[in-house]
């Protein structure tokens, strides 16, 4: 039987996403102790319906960490999971990607994408932390106290995750910059056609603005690679 205090659920798929979502779970109660984690590996009892068991948790958790690597990035379960822990989107629901074996946010594609992301660094986990500590309970940590227990216990997460699993190498995770762009216009696209029910985008357009010349320097970089390499001749339209 699932305990009924779950508040944050770790979603896993592989080796070594399973290596950082077990030391996610130990480490994160430790530093927010109103913290609960329900990682399905650890927190479904034996002889109970491990599918049965995880579906209830995210009908009641509206937090969720999804450890992302560059082979499961599109891993069905981890999509699932995504999904039906953002199946209602209101001001208490909360999806973090945490970014492990070199992924980079831009190599992640929506839905979670569109989701904040934290790479597993003292800095941005730190922020991650002060989230969830927002997120989780009304007895808030003062912030200068959770700072504290934080500087003193990254050490031993830090450790753990520099001993992550080697990756299959069997799975490039780096997007090309055309795809990029592709997929920012339709996305543009999108917003113009459903202006209407979408004036809350009006406050990232200044991060899309400051996106915009990284991704220009981006494709400038594979024009002048692509000019570097052999050309096969163009065909002529109509033969």
């Amino acid at each position: 039987m699932l305990k009924p205090d779950y508040n944050v659920f770790i979603s896993w798929s592989g080796e070594r996403s399973r290596y950082a979502a077990s030391a996610l779970r130990d480490w994160i109660p430790k530093v927010v102790q109103a913290v609960e984690p329900f990682m399905s590996e650890t927190d479904v009892e034996k002889g109970s319906r491990g599918l049965h068991a995880t579906a209830t948790a995210l009908e009641a958790v509206k937090l969720g960490i999804s450890c992302l690597t560059p082979e499961n990035v599109e891993a069905p379960w981890i999509l699932y999971e995504a999904g039906a822990l953002t199946k209602t989107i209101d001001d208490e629901t909360r999806l973090w990607t945490y970014l492990l074996g070199g992924l980079r946010a831009e190599d992640v594609k929506p839905p979670l994408g569109m989701f904040q992301s934290t790479k597993p660094e003292k800095e941005e986990t730190q922020r991650l932390v002060r989230a969830i500590n927002r997120a989780v309970s009304k007895k808030l940590i003062p912030e200068a106290r959770l700072d504290e227990i934080f500087d003193s216990l990254w050490p031993e997460l830090e450790s753990k995750l520099g001993q992550l699993p080697p990756g299959d190498g069997g799975v490039e995770s780096r997007r090309p910059p055309e795809e990029m762009i592709a997929e920012i216009l339709e996305i543009t696209r999108d917003t113009a056609n459903r202006r209407r029910e979408v004036d809350w985008l009006d406050e990232y357009v200044p991060l899309f603005r400051e996106f915009m010349p990284i991704l220009r320097q981006a494709v400038d970089a594979a024009k002048t690679a692509g000019a570097a390499a052999p050309q096969a001749s163009p065909k002529i339209a109509g033969e």
